[in-house]
């Protein structure tokens, strides 16, 4: 009889052990599968909660007074050229989502009401070539507008209403109110930056660029300040502008990307180290017990080799047994949870077939390793001898 048939056989006879070793691997490579496929979406929903924070990085016209601007509540007429947009792009500076905008004051006029506003103009973020392009600012519809909660009360303008508004001699429908968040937005209008740039005469120019950095976990690494690497690369690009940089919500950000990122790596590091120790502990437990059956079989006629193939198939296939059953309810119950946990990006996440196929080999090779060894030593050792310290 070949081992493999022996080995089923042998499996078939044994079934109440074989079956307590796939279930304990399957419990374990479930849950490492679990958190690996979470891990994706875990990640995607970090980045997207801490984007959402708001713009970490602003880019202001270099001939700013930035007492007066900062006095102002982050406004000013000064402008500087779009161009500048594309600039950053050529360069692949260190900086994601940009938005830039052009803003001017003027009277919003609807029916008998009057309220001199904040007209803000501005374009769909705009990614990095090669980073996250999931828009963090939408673009606004031509001929449309976007009213601050405050605004709207003061102009008289509910929620549920889309009338008709007149800013600096033009008409715009509003789109919608948006919601309160307490700050200048909520006394503000929000227009397609093209339409504020031609509204008030000042083509192809804006006030500042709101944009995201990509360089803080990297500084840290380096010892660099932020700061000091963006603020570089722009004057390598021009010296018609300087950068802003949102220090706390900067540090923030970084926080929760590092912070959870680290903890769900030790995580799944300790699953690892669980599914190694039970893996050997098991494979090699088999081979020890089974000495006697060593000798036996090779009074039988097997050789070393054909033994050792014996017990090594008989870990391996209860491994992957075990393993294709926890690995499939593990990606299942990740990919059916993922809605419900994560709320941004649920909805997109995909199981990571190359995670669960590195989780089965792995726990394969280990099963064949650690069940190889002792059945190897014993093998090597003359059957009579096997035999008699058994009895």
């Amino acid at each position: 009889m070949n081992p493999i048939s022996l080995t089923i056989r042998e499996i078939l006879h044994r079934w109440k052990s074989g079956l307590l070793v796939a279930l304990i691997v399957a419990t374990i490579t479930g849950a490492l599968t679990y958190f690996s496929v979470n891990n994706a979406g875990f990640q995607k929903e970090i980045t997207r909660n801490a984007r959402d924070i708001g713009s970490n990085v602003v880019i202001i016209p270099a001939e700013l007074d930035q007492f007066q601007y900062h006095s102002d509540g982050g406004y000013s007429d000064v402008t500087m050229s779009a161009d500048l947009v594309q600039q950053l792009i050529e360069y692949k500076a260190s900086l994601n989502h940009l938005i830039p905008m052009l803003e001017r004051k003027a009277e919003c006029v609807f029916g008998e009401k009057t309220a001199t506003a904040r007209i803000v103009g501005l374009s769909a973020s705009i990614p990095m070539p090669g980073r996250p392009k999931a828009p963090m600012q939408k673009s606004i519809q031509d001929g449309k507008v976007q009213l601050g909660s405050e605004l709207a009360e003061k102009l008289g303008i509910k929620r549920d209403e889309t009338p008709e508004i007149q800013i600096n001699g033009e008409y715009f429908f509003v789109s919608r109110v948006n919601r309160a968040n307490g700050t200048w937005q909520d006394a503000a209008v929000f227009l397609d930056l093209k339409t504020v740039q031609s509204l008030f005469g000042v083509r192809n120019q804006i006030s500042r660029i709101e944009a995201i950095e990509c360089t803080s976990e990297q500084c840290e690494l380096t010892g660099l300040k932020s700061d000091v690497v963006l603020a570089n690369e722009l004057a390598r690009i021009t010296d018609k502008a300087l950068i802003l940089r949102r220090e706390k919500m900067a540090a923030a950000r970084s926080n929760i990307r590092v912070i959870s990122r680290d903890n769900l790596r030790l995580l799944q590091n300790m699953l690892w180290a669980l599914l190694a120790i039970a893996i050997i502990a098991l494979s090699s437990l088999n081979s020890f017990q089974r000495k006697s059956e060593v000798g036996v079989l090779q009074a039988l006629g097997y050789g070393q080799w054909r033994v050792v193939i014996l017990f090594v198939s008989r870990a391996v296939l209860l491994t992957i047994l075990g393993a294709a059953i926890g690995i499939a309810c593990g990606a299942f119950v990740a990919l059916l949870q993922s809605q419900s946990l994560f709320k941004a990006t649920g909805s997109k996440l995909t199981i990571d077939w190359q995670a669960a196929i590195v989780v089965g080999v792995v726990a394969t090779l280990l099963a064949a390793l650690a069940s190889s060894l002792p059945s190897l030593v014993a093998a090597m050792r003359h059957p009579a001898e096997i035999i008699g310290k058994e009895n």
